[in-house]
């Protein structure tokens, strides 16, 4: 669905008149969470990666996104070594430790020990992208969750703006689209086995 689309049915179903702005407030805002919350076993798939030059004696680096979205940071050794990438883990910062790490630190990422030299793509940083809070400039984008439970986001805001027997009504049909979207988005495979004798 396109985000017109959601705007449109939620203001078909909803007994109060709304902005398109609190609209896509409310949207934005329930997509976000759902997308915290339910897709833990997809942040993988989801990954980009952002390459940094690294710089001599330099320590800190821009973050490309927030910290919370980041899922694996490589470093880059010396050319030429067995494995050029390294994975290096999180750590405290200002720890002492003889192996490399990496740390966050006011919207920046720290390696830990300084490069020596400059490295051309030093740094890879893996992180879940940031979707940006819809507007009324993306009414004919697409919403930005899973294209198959765009009625969850529906639900989802009609339940929150409405109340009495309409909001049970729309958290049953809420309830029901998420069990299915995690279910869906489990990360485990289903299986049924039907064995013949």
């Amino acid at each position: 669905m396109l985000v017109q689309e959601v705007v449109e049915e939620i203001q078909e179903k909803s007994p109060n008149y709304l902005s398109p702005q609190s609209i896509l407030r409310k949207t934005t805002a329930l997509r976000d969470r759902l997308r915290r919350a339910y897709t833990g076993a997809q942040r993988q798939s989801d990954t980009v990666c952002t390459a940094i030059d690294l710089q001599a004696g330099q320590v800190e680096y821009l973050l490309p996104c927030p910290a919370g979205n980041v899922v694996d940071v490589d470093f880059r050794r010396a050319p030429g070594t067995d494995h050029e990438y390294l994975r290096i883990p999180l750590r405290q910062f200002n720890e002492r430790s003889g192996r490399p790490y990496y740390y966050f630190q006011a919207g920046k990422i720290g390696i830990v020990p300084a490069p020596d030299e400059d490295i051309a793509y030093g740094l890879k940083v893996f992180h879940v992208p940031v979707i940006y809070p819809l507007t009324l400039l993306d009414m004919g984008n697409p919403t930005g969750f899973d294209p198959d439970y765009d009625m969850l986001l529906v639900y989802g805001v009609l339940r929150e703006i409405t109340s009495g027997n309409e909001a049970q009504e729309f958290d049953a049909k809420y309830q029901q689209l998420l069990a299915d979207y995690t279910a869906a988005n489990s990360g485990y495979e289903r299986y049924e086995v039907k064995e013949r004798w």
